[in-house]
This record gives C-alpha cells, sequence and structure tokens, in this order.
C-alpha cells in the first residue's frame, strides 16, 4: 500500500507542530522527543487499559524532557484522557505507566528497567544507541543532528499493543 505524499506530510508536520523550535539545541531536541511521545500516542493503540481515566506516561532518570512533557500534559490529552506525568529516579516504587521514556541519563541499566516494567500494556520508549535491539519498543536516535526512531515490532507485540503502519513507515525498524 502506497502512503498519499500529502497524508505523510501531515503526519510528519504533526509530529514538530507542538513547540517553538527557536531555543537551544538541547531544548530543541527535548521539545521534538516530547512532541514524538505525544504524537505516538495517535498512532499506537493500548487495547488493555481503555477502562482508565488517565493516560500516564513515566520518566525514568533526570531528563531536559520532562518540562516539554508537562506542557503537553497540561494542554492534552489521550483519546479524552487527561495525561498524567510521573518522574522515577529509581525503580523501586514504580507503578504502572501507559508509556515510559528512559533517559539516557538513568543509572539503571535496560536490563533493571525491562525486568521491572516490561508487561502488557506498557509502551518503552528510550533514547540511548542500542536500546531498540536490547528491549525499548522505540528508541530516539540521532542522524545528522536530526531526531530520528527506531522501532521494534517485536517488542510492541510483547507489550500487546498495536501501532499503525504509517508510524512504522516514518521509522527505523529494527528486532
Amino acid at each position: 500500500m502506497m502512503i498519499n505524499i500529502k497524508h505523510y506530510l501531515f503526519i510528519l508536520s504533526s509530529f514538530t507542530t507542538v513547540f517553538d523550535f527557536t531555543q537551544d539545541h538541547s531544548a530543541n531536541e527535548y521539545n521534538l522527543k516530547a512532541a514524538f511521545i505525544y504524537n505516538f500516542t495517535k498512532y499506537v493503540d493500548w487495547n488493555s487499559s481503555s477502562g482508565e481515566n488517565e493516560f500516564i506516561i513515566g520518566v525514568v532518570g533526570h531528563s531536559a524532557i520532562y518540562v516539554p512533557l508537562e506542557i503537553i500534559a497540561n494542554t492534552k490529552s489521550v483519546n479524552g484522557k487527561r495525561i498524567q506525568l510521573r518522574q522515577f529516579s529509581s525503580l523501586n516504587n514504580y507503578t504502572f505507566c501507559n508509556a515510559i521514556f528512559i533517559s539516557k541519563n538513568t543509572d539503571q541499566s535496560i536490563e533493571e528497567i525491562l525486568e521491572k516494567v516490561e508487561r502488557k500494556g506498557t509502551l518503552i520508549i528510550s533514547e540511548k544507541n542500542g536500546y531498540a535491539l536490547k528491549g525499548s519498543a522505540i528508541n530516539f536516535i540521532l542522524i545528522n543532528n536530526s531526531v530520528k526512531f527506531e522501532i521494534n515490532t517485536n517488542k510492541l507485540k510483547v507489550a500487546g499493543l498495536n501501532v499503525s503502519s504509517q508510524l512504522l513507515k516514518l521509522a527505523i525498524i529494527v528486532n
């Protein structure tokens, strides 16, 4: 099936319209990643959490992404559900999240995080080279100073999440 070029440009532009990118490069990177995370929610189906009143996004480790995610949480919703953010410096007190972002600054290994987090209904998003192959469903990477993302379709299946083929067309697929 071929994607219509207008549809492709619409999808691509929806990933970049949440923020004004006149700030410094690092802030721009995390504003863009936060916008991506929010837009992922439009193309991923969480069947198992349909009865919940809130859509919970967790952040593991300290990251500049928290502030732009907070702005999104205060102004947007996911399928009519209020977005709630949770910050985890460690996963000792981890509670369920619909999506969890693993900061490259976390001291915990991906294996430790997956042991605590990996379960049905949780979209695991990371930003460290190689993490898509190690168990993250979506991993941000920088290519020529542009934010791109990898998708591990096997991990999406394990989590019981369905993803739109339109999102897959924008991703680098790894398994």
